[in-house]
């Protein structure tokens, strides 16, 4: 497994596919087969992360403010998280990515060549997962852990009118094609996270742990 040391694995999907608790599976399978992780993501950086929550509950913030916001925040985690870990051989673990971020906005209607040249200056993951989960799934899912469907979510800007579970449900059928097509454009492993959870993280495992490299 010496082909992922000092590298990037991409975890990619919307809210409820999954991908928090498999990029914590993924870190804890790493860790135990002695490796270094380090975890970073969307919004998860010092210098931005809790003004983009912020901004994201503000239904007129401008959907190309805010991708930029996003950028922004991922290139400080990088420049100062991720570079240091991967040169010191550890596996630098991003829960959400640039194909989270682009599926986000190509549901919004932002131009792909727009944004993948925004994108460029942010290094390319060594392994890329995009995890996919049918909508109902997935409400149910954000159900579960909030009580409700927050109208001032992921997709607020979308879906804020009219019947929400519809309307969310036609945002997440939009933002999981993009995912799909974005995985096939760029090579990344479509998984498919409506199964059972054990069966779903040993299938990422065996992907992170060689599976991919030797094909």
């Amino acid at each position: 497994m010496s082909y992922l040391v000092g590298k990037i694995v991409a975890v990619e999907g919307v809210e409820g596919s999954g991908r928090t608790l498999h990029a914590e599976g993924i870190r804890t399978y790493l860790e135990e087969q002695g490796y270094g992780v380090i975890t970073f993501g969307l919004g998860m950086s010092k210098l931005l992360g809790e003004a983009i929550a912020r901004k994201k509950r503000d239904v007129v913030f401008q959907r190309r403010t805010l991708f930029l916001a996003y950028v922004t925040d991922l290139a400080d985690q990088v420049e100062n998280l991720v570079k240091p870990a991967v040169e010191s051989g550890f596996v630098a673990l991003a829960d959400g990515y640039v194909l989270t971020l682009m599926a986000w906005g190509l549901t919004r209607g932002l131009e792909r060549n727009w944004m993948e040249g925004v994108l460029r200056a942010l290094p390319r993951p060594e392994l890329t997962l995009a995890l996919i989960a049918p909508p109902e799934e997935i409400m149910k899912r954000i159900i579960r852990k909030k009580g409700v469907l927050d109208p001032l979510s992921s997709g607020v800007d979308l879906c804020v009118n009219g019947d929400l579970y519809q309307g969310f449900r036609q945002y997440l059928e939009r933002y999981l094609n993009n995912m799909r097509s974005l995985a096939s454009d760029k090579g990344g492993v479509t998984v498919d996270t409506g199964r059972d959870f054990k069966v779903v993280q040993e299938e990422i495992n065996s992907l992170v742990g060689g599976d991919l490299g030797e094909a």
